[in-house]
């Protein structure tokens, strides 16, 4: 693990999750204050979170969490219990980051099966002290002299947002890499109009850097907006022209996009962004539902 500088005050840490690191002025004689972008998947990744940054001689002020997936605050609990770092997070993004046992129920749509109890969709509960709103500037409650801004990139998750400060934006799960999507094929997007506004948007933006949190940083987004794109409109294209039961679409469309469901976390995970398409195209017209013994999709006339 290892500190890489962007600006004079900006870095990240490159890892599984692209980690932000804000340096805020002087702490103190033996340092500076920092404010982290997202913590990681658990405890051991918080842990070396804060070794890194007391080798570099910074102290934990604050982290913004950009949404409340296990890999992006699970490291929150031990990095606030070493630093009494106050925790800043969207609007329903806080709740399931106070309350993790809640995605794997939404997930399950009941009382999650154990196997869905797990570090990856339930990680260490965080207290979270302050609510970002989308556009907010700097973080108000703390007297820190630090320009950033909140921007709404909803769609992976339902409050996502990203950080821009120094013409950089840390841009959260609003793209996926090439290796990202050649290992899952179809990206989980919870709200597929948002995720295409916040497409639209990265695309339309000219911040000098982006930092993605499972993609290489980029200095030009487009080709990473290009190819979450194509996915979208190619799992579109499919099932605007299906027929059939949730599950019976649920099993081509993992055919057709070689997908393998192998436990209940790759199944949940698929099932809920199926449906997340689905719920749009139907919202759009293109699908109609009928109801008999099940729900049953279907083209619209």
């Amino acid at each position: 693990m290892k500190l890489e500088e962007i600006t004079q005050n900006v870095y990240y840490v490159p890892g599984a999750v692209n980690i932000g690191v804000l340096e805020v002025g002087a702490n103190d004689a033996n340092g500076a204050n920092a404010v982290l972008i997202d913590t990681g998947l658990d405890r051991e990744a918080g842990r070396r979170i804060l070794k890194l940054l007391e080798k570099n001689q910074l102290k934990v002020k604050a982290i913004v969490n950009t949404h409340s997936h296990a890999d992006h605050f699970g490291g929150n609990s031990f990095i606030v219990k070493r630093s009494q770092a106050k925790v800043f997070a969207p609007e329903i993004e806080a709740g399931i980051i106070q309350y993790p046992y809640i995605e794997p129920l939404y997930l399950f749509s009941a009382h999650p099966v154990r196997d869905l109890q797990n570090r990856f969709l339930m990680a260490e509960a965080s207290r979270v002290d302050f609510i970002l709103k989308e556009f907010d500037h700097g973080l108000k409650p703390l007297n820190l002299d630090l320009d950033l801004e909140i921007i709404p990139l909803y769609g992976h998750s339902p409050k996502q947002i990203g950080v821009a400060v120094d013409d950089i934006l840390f841009c959260a799960d609003s793209v996926f890499s090439k290796e990202v999507i050649e290992k899952y094929k179809i990206p989980l997007f919870m709200d597929i109009e948002k995720q295409k506004q916040t497409l639209s948007f990265l695309e339309k933006s000219d911040y000098d850097f982006y930092i993605p949190c499972h993609a290489k940083p980029t200095s030009d987004i487009s080709e990473l907006v290009e190819l979450n794109l194509g996915v979208i409109e190619r799992v579109e294209e499919f099932l605007a022209a299906e027929r059939g039961t949730t599950d019976e679409i649920l099993r081509r469309l993992c055919k057709e996009f070689g997908i393998r469901l192998a436990d209940f976390t790759s199944y949940s995970l698929m099932l809920s962004t199926l449906k997340a398409y689905l719920g749009h195209l139907y919202d759009r017209g293109v699908l109609e539902v009928e109801f008999g013994d099940t729900l049953y999709w279907k083209g619209a006339k």
